[in-house]
């Protein structure tokens, strides 16, 4: 029982001298500590109101990126695949190789290593390297193709038009536009009736243009052409759906 006693004094000595200074100067420390605490605590919470602001911008951003690559096939470093099977100049499949060491083995500048058969699991996707300026001629024939292939609509109006008839013209003119067709809208002189005054020509210029403007992807593919009160052609382009 001495040697418990001792233990304990010794014990009681230990926290009189070493336990006790540092619970007196507690109180200063924690209102240091709280005050610490308070502007970490603070400077996280304005980090973390910022961080999905920040993660939001940065997923639009590669969202925005991505949309063009994903409505086509994958090409240099968009693919995935380990190894690919190459298309050889003579149209004939050779053996898989490795996608990076044919990207390494390409002029990147010049050629573009494209996706031509998407891969299934256990098969590589078969690819072809491309010439970029070849694609990016070819690419604008097919736009110029496409251009030619637009259906061409004529929308006759005269300067003097009456609401009742102006406005059924101009919903026609705007469902041909929605259809993505080329249309024509052609202003000219009624033999008959009531002359327009320049004020109310420019006017009905204004209308037709504002209309055509609501249909989404319009443009105008010309400028117009003829004389104000006379022949006057306006020329509205929808847009391919």
């Amino acid at each position: 029982m001495k040697s418990s006693k001792c233990a304990f004094s010794t014990a009681a000595a230990l926290h009189r001298v070493f336990i006790a200074p540092i619970e007196i100067a507690r109180p200063g420390q924690s209102q240091f500590t709280r005050r610490t605490i308070s502007s970490t605590t603070t400077s996280t919470l304005r980090f973390t109101s910022r961080a999905p602001r920040l993660l939001l911008a940065q997923q639009q951003k590669c969202y925005a990126s991505s949309a063009a690559a994903k409505s086509r096939l994958p090409r240099d470093d968009e693919i995935k695949s380990w190894s690919v099977t190459l298309v050889g100049e003579d149209g004939k499949l050779q053996d898989p190789r490795p996608t990076l060491d044919i990207l390494d083995s390409i002029d990147r500048k010049k050629e573009s290593l494209i996706v031509v058969v998407p891969g299934e699991p256990g098969t590589p996707p078969i690819c072809k390297i491309m010439n970029k300026e070849a694609m990016r001629m070819a690419e604008k024939a097919k736009a110029k193709a496409a251009r030619g292939s637009i259906t061409e609509k004529t929308i006759e109006l005269n300067w003097a038009i009456d609401g009742n008839d102006l406005n059924h013209r101009l919903t026609k003119m705007k469902g041909f536009l929605e259809k993505g067709f080329r249309v024509d809208v052609v202003l000219g002189v009624k033999r008959k009736g009531r002359k327009a005054t320049e004020e109310e020509a420019e006017a009905l210029i204004e209308k037709v243009k504002k209309a055509a403007g609501e249909v989404e992807g319009t443009r105008e593919s010309k400028p117009k052409e003829g004389k104000l009160l006379g022949m006057l052609t306006l020329q509205f382009e929808g847009k391919l759906k």
